[in-house]
């Protein structure tokens, strides 16, 4: 079966991935809000790091330093 694309005459060419340029090194204070965050979720939502462990295999974060907001809500039941 041909695409689509070939059926028209079009290039049928894959996109390569583009090489990803290697991290900035952390700071201590990077590393340290790192550590936090990463303890944080652990401790509180720890069914949620596999998912953050797939994003990183496909490449969607960096690891724990892409995970940059970590906090408890909540709501008042009044």
């Amino acid at each position: 079966m041909s695409s689509y694309a070939a059926q028209k005459g079009r290039s049928t060419t894959t996109a390569q991935p583009t090489a990803k340029a290697a991290p900035e090194p952390l700071t201590p204070a990077e590393d340290n809000r790192i550590a936090q965050n990463r303890d944080f979720v652990q401790e509180h939502l720890p069914d949620i790091v596999p998912f953050f462990r797939n994003l990183h295999a496909e490449g969607l974060i960096d690891g724990w330093r892409a995970i940059t907001n970590c906090r408890l809500t909540q709501e008042n039941a009044s």
